[in-house]
């Protein structure tokens, strides 16, 4: 398999010095293990049990620490890592503001992250703090393309948004505002909710008033159904679209049928068996699916998990370059792991291939998402 001839082959590799070889790689984890982004945090945790035991024969040591989806706690996480463990990288955090908030030391200490979170504005653009910080996701423009090239295909011309009451949503009602107005598609109603709402009958109630030709729902996992599931209640028949966090955890379970049909733009992670043969990802995600599934249980395959999993790739392909600058725990290696992780092209993952360069710490583009919906409880591939 793609990933484990990979590590093999990163095991075969003879180190230039014995200084070099001797030094264990230390790798920090940062993740939400508990509060409101756990379940995230622990599928992004699963996905990381797939890496190397050693690279260039040197050992890959996997330093975890939950940040409780708290932005404060994901400072303190990574500092107790570098100042007691000296860590060459760190994967994480979980949330978007874990990761903005872990920039500043990223800089101070001069240690590489490689982020789980979405927002473009953690890597771009690419100036003298964020040289430090790479991400394994799609941008939400990368999402939002396909939903609203399919609205204007099918002739949306108003358009409902309910998402998040927290930058997940707030960066989904900046991002559809940009696409809607050059879409040509008017943006009516925009109702937000927490993640731990139990109904969001008065939102509903709003966006009914208002008579959207198609509803987009900004949220993630199981309390993205919760909309969905109102709006259907309450007698709406026309089109709804959901993010890239809806393919995620109970949202097929809690939708049932009431699910079928919903448009999402759709991840080789996820959806790879239904993506066409000569998709460049294809291969990479299978392997990805076949190894988490083999572990976790039949359709537990998931994005987060990938995201982790795929950063693991990046190090298996970076560090033999990083290893010829210094030894593992010092400047000169962690800066060799920052130039050669910027350095890497076409590496197929379980989300895409990444491309990342001087002015792209992304990796990802448009190419790693196609419009994906609901198809008797599964998702595919719309072709």
């Amino acid at each position: 398999m793609m990933l484990r001839s990979l590590l093999g082959a990163c095991l075969g590799l003879q180190c230039l010095a014995m200084p070099v070889c001797a030094a264990d790689i230390n790798v920090g984890i940062v993740l939400s293990a508990t509060g409101p982004a756990a379940a995230i945090g622990n599928a992004e945790r699963n996905g990381t049990v797939f890496g190397p035991a050693s690279i260039a024969g040197n050992k890959v040591n996997y330093l975890f620490l939950d940040e409780a989806s708290d932005s404060t706690a994901a400072v303190a996480a990574m500092r107790k890592l570098v100042q007691e463990r000296n860590i060459d990288l760190l994967i994480g955090p979980t949330t978007t503001p874990g990761s903005f908030a872990v920039i500043d030391p990223a800089v101070e200490f001069k240690v590489p992250v490689i982020s789980l979170a979405p927002v473009n504005a953690l890597v771009s653009p690419v100036d003298a703090r964020r040289r430090w910080i790479f991400k394994t996701t799609t941008n939400d423009d990368h999402e939002a393309t396909p939903l609203f090239a399919h609205m204007k295909r099918t002739g949306v011309k108003e358009l409902a948004l309910i998402g998040f009451a927290d930058s997940y949503g707030d960066a989904w009602s900046k991002v559809s505002a940009e696409i809607s107005a050059a879409s040509g598609i008017a943006l009516i109603a925009n109702e937000k909710y927490a993640r731990t709402d139990t109904t969001v009958l008065g939102q509903v109630l709003k966006i009914l008033a208002a008579r959207p030709d198609a509803v987009l729902i900004a949220a993630s996992g199981a309390p993205a159904a919760l909309p969905l599931l109102q709006l259907r209640e309450k007698g709406y028949a026309g089109p709804i679209y959901g993010t890239l966090g809806a393919t995620f955890g109970d949202f097929r379970k809690l939708t049932g049928v009431q699910g079928e049909g919903i448009f999402v733009p759709l991840s080789p992670a996820v959806g790879a068996a239904s993506f066409p043969d000569n998709d460049p990802a294809k291969a990479a995600a299978l392997e990805f699916i076949a190894r988490y599934e083999g572990r976790f249980g039949p359709g537990s395959r998931n994005i987060f998990a990938g995201s982790a999993y795929d950063a693991l790739i990046l190090l298996a392909h970076a560090a033999p370059a990083a290893l010829k600058a210094g030894a593992p725990g010092t400047a000169e290696f962690r800066e060799g792991l920052r130039t050669a992780i910027e350095s890497l092209k076409g590496v197929a993952g379980s989300r895409g291939v990444y491309n990342y360069g001087p002015d792209n710490h992304t990796g990802l583009d448009q190419s790693a998402l196609v419009l994906g919906r609901m198809e008797k409880g599964e998702w595919v591939a719309v072709r």
